[in-house]
């Protein structure tokens, strides 16, 4: 009898069934020890996503304290604080303050302007993506010692198609560089329409802190939409804070108090030199004479101011201009910049030759102090606005000019 020919039971087919056992065993162990690992890694994710929202939490509560107080007291990195704050800012987070993804509405968003198929020619210069955070939030980041009234941002998009040399965007969204315009506005309207109905403070609603709030009107409508949620009432106002000339679609509705737009201007010399990619403002002084002649409130920010050659001739020229417009507030604003935005800042500008060290509170290099306060003296004395302040500016500064400090109406204030 061959030996190949084992009958059934024999120490050959034992052998295959203790093997095969094994593997059985090995699998399964493999799976149990997978699993534990997706279950440990899974209550680490859970572990940290609370950890996050707990320090945010704690960073919303205790806006005195620095970044190295708050990471020193819960003994994590700087660095991921900081990473934490900006992508909440950007909206790229999906959970909301109790780690939860939000669900509301989230099912019906239906979005403001629709991109099913893009042409060949498509001209846009942003993309388009569901924004996760929420879209309101409150500004009040500058320290004690510099002058702001605070405000709430609508972050409707992130980044400008304009691209200043000098524009802090250019660090704030350094990790986004391309425009982001948001498409889930069923969302953000009824998060308006709730912020409309609970805050009970009069309040300023920003829509030109994280983009320019016209730049593309013409493709979301974006401006309609908002200026009629804030028409049915009389405590809150809309900022729409522009470098662009796209106002057609404002001019075609009834004009209400409770929509003010803004547009941010400069010296002719200076704009061609550092806002190349934005309308020369002459151009967005006659959107803004447009605006004003239909009955509504225009604001001009003449800002940042720069001490180029022959500034004095540059700016007395556009205060001209501005005094024809007759705007109902004007704001002043000096060059003002973080060190950081050098490194993201287009190569070869000089614009950033303007700005030195003051230790100021927020860190921020300025214009020199003597030129900076000859630079307001010479606009405050000219400009004939009824109201009058500045942006982002000390307080030593605001005593030495005169000014309220901050008691003062700006740009952003309700009044």
């Amino acid at each position: 009898m061959s030996l190949d020919k084992e009958k059934p039971g024999t120490v050959k087919e034992e052998c295959i069934e203790d093997h095969e056992a094994e593997t059985a065993a090995h699998e399964a162990f493999q799976e149990m020890k997978s699993e534990s690992a997706k279950q440990s890694e899974r209550e680490y994710q859970r572990m940290a996503l609370d950890l996050r929202w707990e320090v945010l939490e704690y960073v919303d509560a205790h806006p005195e304290k620095s970044v190295v107080e708050i990471a020193r007291l819960f003994g994590i990195k700087e660095g991921s604080i900081r990473a934490w704050k900006a992508h909440r800012t950007m909206g790229t987070y999906r959970e909301n303050m109790a780690g939860k993804e939000k669900t509301t509405h989230r099912a019906r968003q239906a979005p403001l302007f629709k991109s099913e198929a893009t042409p060949k020619n498509n001209t846009r210069n942003f993309i388009e993506r569901k924004r996760y955070s929420n879209f309101i939030h409150f500004f009040d980041k500058t320290p004690p010692g510099v002058v702001c009234p605070h405000f709430y941002i609508l972050a409707h998009a992130n980044g400008c198609p304009y691209f200043c040399d000098y524009c802090y965007l250019r660090l704030t969204l350094r990790h986004y560089p391309e425009p982001t315009v948001f498409s889930n506005t069923a969302r953000m309207f009824q998060e308006i329409r709730d912020w409309l109905l609970s805050n009970e403070r009069p309040s300023m609603l920003n829509a030109g802190e994280l983009s320019d709030a016209l730049a593309w009107d013409h493709e979301t409508g974006l401006s309609a939409n908002l200026i009629s949620l804030f028409s049915g009432q009389s405590r809150h106002k809309l900022l729409l804070l522009t470098k662009s000339t796209n106002v057609e679609g404002i001019l075609g509705l009834e004009p209400t108090p409770q929509a003010v737009i803004s547009f941010s201007i400069n010296a002719a010399k200076v704009a061609r030199a550092y806002e190349r990619g934005a309308p020369p403002p002459e151009k967005r002084l006659e959107s803004a004479a447009r605006l004003a002649e239909a009955g509504w409130e225009v604001r001009l920010r003449l800002d940042p101011l720069i001490p180029i050659e022959g500034w004095r001739d540059e700016y007395a020229s556009m205060i001209d201009k501005i005094n024809a417009v007759g705007p109902g507030a004007v704001t002043l604003g000096s060059l003002r910049f973080f060190r950081a935005l050098l490194s993201h800042a287009p190569r070869g500008t000089d614009v950033f030759e303007h700005g030195v060290n003051h230790q100021d509170p927020d860190n921020r290099l300025r214009v020199p102090l003597e030129k900076r306060l000859e630079m307001y003296r010479f606009c405050l004395e000219r400009i004939e606005a009824p109201r009058l302040g500045l942006c982002k500016e000390t307080e030593p500064v605001h005593r030495e000019l005169g000014l309220p400090g901050m008691g003062q109406s700006c740009n952003c204030t309700v009044e």
